[in-house]
């Protein structure tokens, strides 16, 4: 059987990978940028861009008639409305599970069963963890209470509809929609 990575090193370690300096080039609202220095397994050098996010977290929120809540919001980056799950960063001192409950009762109003499901890294050039959570049973308990910045239309979509979003590519964090609906037993 041939190796996949056609004679180099396999992954699954940091053999090699010497890290010679680091430093931060930007840093604002909770993220910066990092220039990292390596020496490569070669003995090549090599410079990395990388971002440094705090955590953060979005929530798949089922309601009691199965329909998953969504937001549709203008975003700067792509300089256009998407569509997301409820979430957002993991404040300080706060765990995963409670920055799900928090931000999904201020972006919509709604509560309910939450638990997290899972984790990923944002990409390969960030050290910053998203969490993914689950609600189920979700049902308004208060209006939301949205950032300043934030101007945040909530919607209800059947699963199939946010499948489809997802696949169009007008919603943010497609790897956790998928976790959840994962761990929903919905895909």
């Amino acid at each position: 059987m041939t190796e996949p990575w056609s004679g180099r090193r396999p992954p699954g370690g940091q053999e090699g990978w010497e890290q010679l300096s680091r430093t931060t080039v930007y840093e604002a609202h909770g993220r910066s940028m990092v220039e990292a220095r390596y020496r490569l397994p070669s003995g090549e050098q090599a410079t990395f861009a990388l971002r440094e996010d705090r955590p953060s977290v979005a929530v798949l929120a089922l309601t009691a008639t199965d329909e998953v809540l969504v937001t549709r919001q203008f975003r700067p980056g792509p300089g256009r409305f998407l569509f997301e799950l409820p979430g957002g960063y993991v404040d300080a001192g706060e765990t995963p599970l409670d920055a799900a409950e928090r931000e999904l009762l201020e972006e919509t109003g709604y509560g309910g069963d939450i638990e997290v499901v899972g984790h990923c890294f944002a990409d390969s050039y960030s050290s910053s963890m998203k969490f993914c959570a689950v609600g189920r049973t979700c049902a308004p308990r208060s209006r939301p209470d949205p950032e300043a910045t934030e101007f945040i239309e909530v919607l209800s979509v059947r699963p199939q509809r946010l499948r489809e979003l997802l696949r169009a590519g007008d919603v943010t964090d497609v790897d956790l929609a998928y976790m959840g609906l994962d761990a929903l037993g919905l895909l």
